[in-house]
């Protein structure tokens, strides 16, 4: 996971900008899939065995060995750090573990926003519209602000009008099918309680990753993945204290300390 703002493309930041590829406009959101991909990696620990039970046995009970094949490609693509070498991550940890579903499913939702495309287009644009109070969102919406861009980034620049279409409409069903968002042609924004649990969860990921204050973590902008402004972290951080982290608060001066040693000792404690 990278909590590093996109940047438009210099001299110096082709690298970067050549990774913001819109895949979401060739895929779905896969949400039963990934979870029956992931938990059956976790039993199996192998990806040879794993590709198999796909293929062969059909665990997805899909129609064709191509379409069985093209889901497990983008999972993996998406989920699976490495094909030759078996690592539990902790979103494999979350859905192999007997927790509620829509825990697992924003864990899930929290963890397919990390996509380049997909982190843009929300922290940048969409937020920003909750933030001003739109009601609704529609795919023009979308498109208009990725041509706003898209001559900063060397992945967007060359992309014809009908990819950025399909771009913004498959992005739009994503977040509806994650439950950010609900309606079929005009999007309107969901009310949503994202749970405790998934709150964790993210806290613990951040420190993990390169967080090292509680004001790194309470002004990050994964949050706004969540629509979430700095207020209502503070408040949900506040909340889930101390059962899963212990936060306090003293004047100016915010600390956070985790309760459990690792994110995986933290999903076992969910």
């Amino acid at each position: 996971m990278s909590n590093e703002h996109l940047e438009p493309e210099d001299e110096d930041n082709d690298d970067q900008a050549t990774s913001l590829d819109p895949k979401i406009a060739h895929h779905s959101t896969y949400i039963d899939e990934t979870k029956r991909i992931l938990q059956a990696y976790t039993d199996c620990e192998s990806y040879d065995e794993l590709e198999r039970m796909v293929v062969e046995d059909n665990i997805l009970n899909k129609n064709t060995d191509e379409y069985r094949t093209n889901i497990l490609r983008e999972v993996t693509r998406r989920h699976i750090p490495s094909k030759e070498d078996y690592t539990e991550t902790p979103l494999m940890r979350v859905l192999s573990a007997d927790v509620r579903s829509d825990v697992a499913e924003w864990c899930l939702y929290y963890e397919f926003a990390q996509d380049p495309f997909i982190r843009l287009i929300t922290i940048e644009f969409l937020y920003p519209e909750f933030q001003r109070g739109t009601l609704s969102i529609q795919a023009e919406d979308i498109v208009t602000f990725i041509k706003s861009i898209k001559d900063d980034y060397a992945d967007l620049r060359d992309r014809s009008d009908s990819t950025i279409n399909e771009a913004a409409t498959k992005y739009l069903t994503s977040l509806r099918n994650f439950g950010l968002l609900e309606g079929r042609q005009r999007k309107e924004f969901a009310v949503t309680y994202i749970p405790d649990e998934t709150i964790a969860y993210v806290v613990y990921r951040l420190f993990d990753d390169e967080a090292a204050s509680a004001s790194d973590v309470i002004e990050h902008d994964d949050w706004k993945l969540f629509l979430m402004d700095e207020s209502e972290v503070q408040r949900r951080i506040r909340d889930i204290s101390p059962q899963y982290i212990n936060y306090e608060k003293r004047g100016s001066t915010e600390r956070l300390r985790m309760k459990y040693e690792t994110v995986d000792k933290l999903i076992d404690a969910f």
